[in-house]
């Protein structure tokens, strides 16, 4: 036989629960509870936001120098008439234009840090920055390297 009684409230009889605010006093907070912060009500941190838009600057200046720097070789390797002095033009173009995004890169990558370090911020955009910041200077480094190593040979 199955025996379910009706919860203590529903009982006829049983006097209404003491309710402290009913009162006016002030109710009893836990205090391991008593504040929570939403994460969602966060706003973005501005360096992080920063480090993004420097990241994608960086990206697409490399994308126009190498661009530039394809179409000058292809001018230069068509016409066969003075073709160190053009060819050492954009070369050295590019390896400025590259040094300056580089130089660029660093100082989006620690400005991505200060953004990951801020408190009660979103990261996201820190994360992608610093991340891609990073990512293009491990390149860059790793370019350095080749061609100090192709030199030595």
């Amino acid at each position: 036989m199955d025996h379910q009684y009706p919860p203590k409230t529903d009982l006829p009889g049983n006097p209404p629960e003491f309710s402290p605010a009913a009162a006016g006093m002030q109710p009893e907070t836990n205090p391991e509870y008593a504040y929570q912060e939403n994460k969602r009500d966060y706003k973005h941190s501005g360096p992080g936001i920063a480090s993004f838009v420097i990241a994608l600057v960086t990206v697409v200046g490399y994308a126009i120098s190498f661009v530039y720097a394809g179409m000058q070789a292809s001018s230069i390797l068509s016409s066969s008439n003075d073709v160190i002095n053009d060819s050492s033009q954009a070369i050295m173009l590019l390896g400025l234009t590259v040094l300056i995004l580089a130089a660029v890169n660093v100082a989006g990558a620690v400005v991505g840090i200060i953004g990951l370090t801020l408190r009660r911020r979103k990261k996201v955009f820190a994360i992608i920055g610093t991340v891609i910041n990073a990512v293009i200077l491990l390149l860059f480094m790793l370019m350095i390297a080749t061609v100090l190593v192709n030199a030595g040979a």
